[in-house]
C-alpha cells in the first residue's frame, strides 16, 4: 500500500496517528489500513528479532573468539607470529597481531551494518572473512551473519515502499459530525451508565409491579399466583 492508493488518508494524517471519520467510505479506507499496518507491524518485528540476534550472536562468539585465539591449533594468526601449543600451553606468539583484525571488523561492521544499514550479504560475508584467520571458529559467525542479513535485507525490501515506513503506526479515529461538536468536545460516545439510564428513564412501568412480593433483603421480587389471579379476575370484570 503507498500513498497513492489512499483516497481519504493524508501524509499529515499518517504522520499524526489520528483521523477524524466523516464518513462510511472514510471509516473503510481507515480500517483497511489500519489491518495493513498491523502487518507491516509484524514484518518489522520479524526484522527486528533478525537484526537484535545477529548483534548479540556477534558480541557472544567476539568474546569467545577472543578469549580462545591463543593457540596455533585455533588461530592462523597465532600461529603465523610464532605462537605453538594448544590453548593454555602455548609458547610465543604475538597476540597483537592475532587480534589485529577484531577491532577492524567491529568499526566496519556497526559503521556499515548498524548506522548506515546496509543489508547485503556479500558485504556482510567479505567483512566477517576478516575474522577467520584470529580463529578458525569464526567461521560460524560468518554463516550466521550471511544467513540473518539475508533474512532481514528480504523483509526490508517487502516493507521499505509500504506507506508507514518504518515505524507502521495504526491511527486513532473519531467521530466528530462537526466544528460545534469538536469545539464542545461532543465526541460520539456514551459511557455505560448513561446509557443505562437512559435506558431506564424510557422504560414503561410495568403493571404487575404492584403485584409483586418482595423477597428477604429486597434481593429481588417475585409474582405471587394469587395476585396474578386478581388482575386476571379484576380485567375480566371490566371487559364484562
Amino acid at each position: 500500500m503507498t500513498i497513492q492508493d489512499l483516497k481519504y488518508i493524508t501524509p499529515l494524517d499518517i504522520q499524526a496517528a489520528y483521523l477524524n471519520v466523516t464518513s462510511s467510505e472514510m471509516y473503510a479506507e481507515a480500517k483497511d489500513f489500519n489491518m495493513h499496518m498491523y502487518d507491516m507491524q509484524r514484518k518489522r518485528w520479524r526484522f527486528m528479532r533478525d537484526f537484535w540476534l545477529m548483534v548479540v550472536f556477534n558480541v557472544i562468539m567476539l568474546a569467545l573468539g577472543v578469549l580462545s585465539a591463543a593457540s596455533s591449533y585455533t588461530s592462523l594468526l597465532f600461529y603465523v607470529s610464532g605462537g605453538r601449543g594448544p590453548l593454555g600451553f602455548t609458547t610465543g606468539g604475538n597476540m597483537f597481531v592475532t587480534l589485529f583484525p577484531v577491532p577492524i571488523y567491529i568499526v566496519l561492521f556497526v559503521w556499515l551494518v548498524l548506522i548506515r544499514k546496509m543489508y547485503d550479504s556479500r558485504l556482510v560475508l567479505v567483512i566477517s572473512l576478516m575474522l577467520f584467520p584470529v580463529n578458525y571458529g569464526f567461521i560460524g559467525l560468518t554463516i550466521a551473519n550471511v544467513i540473518l542479513i539475508g533474512a532481514m535485507n528480504k523483509v526490508d525490501n517487502e516493507i521499505k515502499d509500504e506507506v508507514g515506513y518504518p515505524h507502521f503506526v495504526e491511527l486513532t479515529l473519531s467521530y466528530i459530525r462537526d466544528e460545534e461538536n469538536a469545539e464542545e468536545g461532543g465526541m460520539e460516545s456514551y459511557s455505560e451508565e448513561e446509557a443505562t439510564d437512559d435506558l431506564i428513564s424510557e422504560r414503561k412501568e410495568n403493571p404487575f409491579d404492584k403485584y409483586r412480593t418482595r423477597w428477604a433483603d429486597g434481593e429481588g421480587s417475585m409474582l405471587a399466583d394469587n395476585d396474578i389471579s386478581a388482575v386476571i379476575n379484576g380485567n375480566n370484570i371490566a371487559k364484562e
